[in-house]
This record gives C-alpha cells, sequence and structure tokens, in this order.
C-alpha cells in the first residue's frame, strides 16, 4: 500500500505527505510547528521605528524644503575653513618675508582669496566664524612672523606697524565674506 501525496505537503514544496494530512502524528517524530508569519521590515532601514512620513504633525519637512535643508548642512566646519585660510596665509607670509620686508602683497591676496574661498565652502551656519576671521588670522600670522623672524622683536611698536599696514588686508577679506554670506544666505531664501 502506497501513502498518497497530499495537498498540504505539495504546497510546502516537500513532495512528502505532511503528518497533518494523515491525521495525526508521525511515531518517533516531532510534530511540526506551524510556520511563522513573514516578519514585517520598513521599506527604509534607516525608518525602523520612525512614524511614518506621511504622518500629520511630525515636524519633519517634505518636498524641496527637505532637500533645502540637507542642502544647508552641506560644506565644511567653519574651525576647518578658517584653519585653512591660516595655514593659506601663513605660507604666503613666509614667502613674502623671504622676498621682501615683513607682510605685503601677497599675504593681502592670500588671506582675501583664502577668505573667499571658505565663505564658499562653509556651512551656512558657521558663515559668521569666516566672516570674523580675518582680523584674527592676520594677527595670528602676523605675530609668527615676527616671532620666527631673527632680525624682529616682539614688542608693541613691531606689531602696531604690522596690524597698521596689514589694515587693508584685513578689510578687504572681511568685505569679501561679507559679500559673500550676504549672497549665499540671500540665495537661501
Amino acid at each position: 500500500m502506497r501513502a498518497e501525496r497530499s495537498d498540504a505537503g505539495r504546497a510546502a514544496g516537500r513532495g512528502y505527505p505532511s503528518p497533518r494530512a494523515a491525521g495525526g502524528a508521525v511515531p518517533g517524530r516531532p510534530p511540526e510547528r506551524a510556520p511563522r508569519p513573514p516578519e514585517r521590515r520598513a521599506a527604509d532601514p534607516r525608518g525602523a521605528g520612525r512614524p511614518p512620513a506621511d504622518a500629520p504633525g511630525d515636524g519633519r519637512r517634505r518636498g524641496s524644503s527637505a532637500s533645502g535643508a540637507r542642502a544647508a548642512s552641506t560644506g565644511i566646519r567653519g574651525a576647518l575653513a578658517i584653519a585653512g585660510v591660516f595655514l593659506v596665509t601663513l605660507v604666503a607670509a613666509a614667502a613674502d618675508s623671504y622676498i621682501g620686508l615683513g607682510l605685503g602683497t601677497i599675504t593681502l591676496v592670500a588671506l582675501t582669496v583664502g577668505t573667499i574661498g571658505a565663505a564658499l565652502v562653509t556651512r551656512r551656519g558657521d558663515l559668521l566664524s569666516v566672516l570674523v576671521a580675518p582680523p584674527l588670522v592676520f594677527v595670528a600670522v602676523a605675530l609668527l612672523n615676527i616671532g620666527l623672524a631673527p632680525s624682529a622683536s616682539l614688542n608693541l611698536p613691531t606689531l602696531a606697524t604690522l596690524l597698521v599696514r596689514g589694515f587693508p588686508a584685513m578689510g578687504l577679506a572681511t568685505g569679501a565674506a561679507l559679500v559673500i554670506t550676504l549672497g549665499r544666505l540671500a540665495a537661501r531664501r
């Protein structure tokens, strides 16, 4: 006598009769468990545990404003941008001191170009730090220049002379940063 295959066994893909189809358990074999329903997963693994995006009053932005919020956070941090301006200005000041006496045109151009570049690549939230950085960067570079120069002594008249001669560089770099900052903030609206 041959056992017939049941529809339940075929549906499960095993090709042999199910113990339930015969009406009882097979001796010496543990009873089969009912298959568990498949787990429900969120469509996006990052969205697990979050309310649906279309839930009313969830406070999240949708549409073009959401992409604008992501775009606002792109860019580098203000501290990193200021460090870049400082390094560019320091290299230019070293070249200026090697070629001539003190900080001159090369330092002016490097401070202005570095500040413009920093204002263009910095996050919008950190633009204020780039705006106030040029005078601070110039003072730090001037102090290092005086400290490292073998013929200069660090005293008040020497520092005052460098700051007076460097005022156009600080003013031009701050003005350029102000124009770019205002342009970027106006473009955001």
